[in-house]
């Protein structure tokens, strides 16, 4: 069989699964998702459709997204280069600007060099793309609940494609023994944070697992940046872990303020991002969007104590989440999510909360199971008056 006939089944495969999943979500009871206007930056405080709210939802861990300097920042690119280039990087696409924000991601990720692409759910296509054209595995394992950007592409590559169960090493053992032949080597690839329950995925379990077959670990680290590790570098920094073959990209639109995707890496790889096709087949992100992200990472090197009030907050939020009886996994991650017995009671306690003026998401994004969750964010910047009040309110109601 030729290898674009694979390419074309694995692909039609992918889509069929894809649609499946897609169908079965839409077809679960509570699965309608309310839409809020947001109608002012994410802060510890936000108006959302025409209403102030002690907001505690989203992903942006230091508000970075209003700081002043990244405003400023954000206006002088704007002036100086306009919207943005106008075409991709591989042309006249590129600018001081891009580059310079992937000097600064190499800085502040401790990394060789690093790839600065259209959007974060782009780095891990990007960076995929390169590691297949490359031969550098022969197999992909994914965890069932890994991002989008993971399981949409991942069948694109023409290469096998076998789920593992969420979060659980011994049955990513038995998957990689029973599909494996010899002489193959794996890439494994899952969140490093799953977004909705706040988890941290048990990655030196993985590492001693593809040890033996000297595989690939990649870790889709976008709820990680700026928040995990002792300078923000993520889950691999978390768990002290460094080499070769442990990869990772992620989006620098959450912790860090900015936006766009960022795969930090060695200069070889990621010289190969910017030669690949997605990086030329889209245009970069708008040069506001560029400089925000040059100056959050900047703040955030400046200032790590933001990284020690937002565990600290982190902490707080969940030994009252704990006291309420709600399990909660004692980590830096600073998120908390928890279900009620019914979607229906999550509804209820979340419209209350909102009449008194309290903003928690109820989310149903990938993981969050067919009711959906109460999931909590709490970000660096918030006092611990306005964490006791969410605890208060949220105490009163369940």
């Amino acid at each position: 069989m030729s290898s674009r006939r694979r390419f074309l089944q694995h692909a039609v495969a992918g889509l069929a699964a894809f649609g499946a999943g897609l169908r079965q979500v839409l077809a679960q009871p509570g699965a309608t998702v309310r839409r809020f206007l947001m109608e002012s930056p994410p802060g510890t405080e936000a108006t959302i459709d025409g209403r102030r709210y002690l907001y505690f939802g989203g992903t942006s861990y230091h508000t970075l997204q209003y700081h002043p300097e990244v405003i400023r920042a954000a206006h002088e690119a704007l002036d100086r280069y306009g919207i943005h280039s106008s075409t991709s990087r591989g042309g006249f696409g590129n600018t001081p600007l891009y580059a310079e924000v992937e000097r600064m991601a190499a800085r502040f990720f401790g990394t060789e060099d690093a790839a600065y692409l259209a959007s974060g759910y782009l780095s891990n296509i990007g960076a995929l793309q390169v590691l297949r054209l490359r031969r550098q595995f022969d197999v992909i394992f994914h965890d069932e609940t890994a991002h989008y950007s993971i399981v949409d592409f991942v069948h694109a590559t023409g290469t096998p494609v076998h789920t593992f169960a969420h979060r659980d090493p011994d049955d990513l053992a038995r998957k990689l023994k029973a599909h494996l032949k010899p002489g193959q080597t794996p890439l494994v690839m899952t969140d490093g944070v799953f977004p909705v329950p706040g988890e941290i995925a048990p990655v030196p379990d993985y590492v001693r697992l593809l040890e033996p077959y000297r595989g690939l670990l990649w870790l889709d680290d976008a709820h990680a940046f700026g928040v995990l590790g002792t300078r923000g570098r993520g889950t691999y920094e978390h768990f002290g872990l460094s080499g070769d073959r442990l990869l990772f990209g992620g989006t620098l639109s959450k912790a860090l303020g900015g936006y766009g995707g960022i795969v930090p890496t060695s200069a070889a790889m990621a010289q190969d991002i910017r030669d690949g096709h997605i990086m030329n087949g889209a245009t970069m992100p708008p040069s506001p969007s560029a400089a925000a992200s040059l100056k959050g990472m900047e703040l955030l090197l400046r200032h790590p104590e933001w990284l020690v009030n937002l565990r600290e907050n982190a902490r707080r939020l969940k030994a009252g989440i704990k006291r309420m009886g709600f399990p909660v996994q004692d980590t830096d991650v600073p998120v908390v999510a928890f279900a009620l017995k019914t979607a229906a009671d999550m509804e209820r306690v979340h419209a209350a909360l909102m009449d008194r003026g309290v903003c928690i998401q109820l989310s149903h994004y990938v993981g969050a199971g067919p009711a959906g969750v109460l999931r909590i964010v709490v970000f660096s910047t918030h006092t611990g008056d306005q964490i006791d009040r969410l605890l208060r309110t949220l105490q009163a109601l369940v």
